[in-house]
């Protein structure tokens, strides 16, 4: 990474290289954080800051109130996670843990859970500036106090996964108990290729060498796969292997081969020891290090502030990203299409 500085003494400051190794040595997922909270920071002095003088005794009041919510909530370090949308920042109302967004948060906080529940049902990942025309949505923030840009300023963008989880490990909800080595044998219209299961690894209850497979974008007739299978059997996540025995990776990040047998170990991998992403995330961090590292380049010291601010920055450009993730959001599995079918429900756009 390369830091522009201003000025001889800022390169000689023992304050700054002690930031700076702070910085670097930080974990991803502390580096997130501290982005977050310092976006929060950011947030909550221009709220406080702001003219009031037009609002009501009622809205200052309520408004009063979020911003102390608000200040809890940031304090607490709780953050969502972006386990959908490998290399970029994406807004979330409620992550897959059920962890709330700060306005998914404020707006619960004054007993508006369907409508929480209802936007993360209907636009989970949409931008503040993207579902201002919801009426229940304007209505509340009026009694608050906030405006649009006020709301779209407090809602951040997240990227907590590692490159692992961003560019291999399987996040599909399921959990893994056996890897299958397999040949596609047939691909189908719709994308499902049929698998001939060549060797096994893990619980051996689940399948048999032989078996056939059923596994959506593995790839063409004769292409060498590594399939997860659930403690039901189903195949929930695939993987292509090269004609070197490494496994192919699924994104664009920089990130270094992977063995078959490393892949195996890391999709089988039940234990993490670091925190910062998942077992399979750990599995190959140990590996190399480069896997531990976070999936979006940039905290707050390089210029991240995670802000949605405007319909035509952040929204557009969101818009723009999501169209090319669609694409590459294929190869994993069954929860990233629950995502997309989610975001192109006619529920959805109704209530925009």
């Amino acid at each position: 990474m390369t830091l522009a500085l201003t000025s001889k003494s800022r390169r000689s400051s023992p304050a700054a290289r002690r930031r700076a190794t702070l910085r670097h040595g930080r974990s991803p997922l502390a580096r997130e954080k501290a982005r977050l909270v310092a976006h929060f920071r950011g947030v909550l002095a221009e709220l406080r800051a702001r003219d009031t003088s037009h609002l009501s005794p009622e809205q200052c009041a309520a408004r009063a109130g979020l911003i102390a919510e608000l200040q809890r909530y940031a304090r607490t370090g709780r953050f969502p996670r972006n386990l959908d949308f490998p290399g970029i920042r994406m807004p979330y109302f409620v992550d897959a843990f059920g962890t709330r967004c700060a306005m998914a948060h404020l707006i619960e906080s004054t007993g508006e859970v369907d409508l929480v529940a209802r936007v993360a049902r209907t636009a989970n990942n949409a931008f503040i500036r993207e579902i201002e025309g919801d009426i229940t949505l304007r209505a509340w923030l009026d009694r608050a106090g906030l405006s649009v840009a006020e709301a779209a300023r407090i809602q951040p963008e997240y990227c907590f996964i590692t490159k692992a989880d961003a560019c291999f490990c399987p996040n599909s909800g399921y959990k893994t108990v056996a890897v299958a080595e397999g040949t596609v044998t047939a691909v189908a219209s719709d994308g499902k290729t049929t698998v001939k299961v060549d060797a096994l690894h893990g619980d051996a209850s689940v399948a048999m060498v032989g078996d056939t497979l059923d596994v959506y974008n593995a790839g063409s007739t004769g292409t060498a796969v590594l399939v997860t299978l659930s403690d039901t059997g189903d195949s929930t996540w695939s993987a292509r292997l090269g004609a070197d025995g490494t496994v192919e990776s699924i994104c664009s990040l920089d990130v270094p081969k992977i063995s078959k047998q490393d892949a195996i170990n890391a999709m089988l991998a039940t234990t993490t020891t670091s925190g910062e992403g998942s077992a399979c995330s750990d599995s190959l961090a140990k590996k190399d290090a480069v896997w531990g590292e976070s999936q979006c380049g940039g905290d707050v010291s390089d210029g991240g502030d995670g802000c949605a601010l405007t319909a035509g920055s952040g929204g557009a450009s969101s818009s723009l990203l999501l169209g090319s993730l669609v694409l590459a959001a294929a190869t994993f599995a069954r929860r990233r299409r629950v995502v997309r079918r989610r975001k192109a429900s006619p529920e959805a756009s109704s209530n925009r």
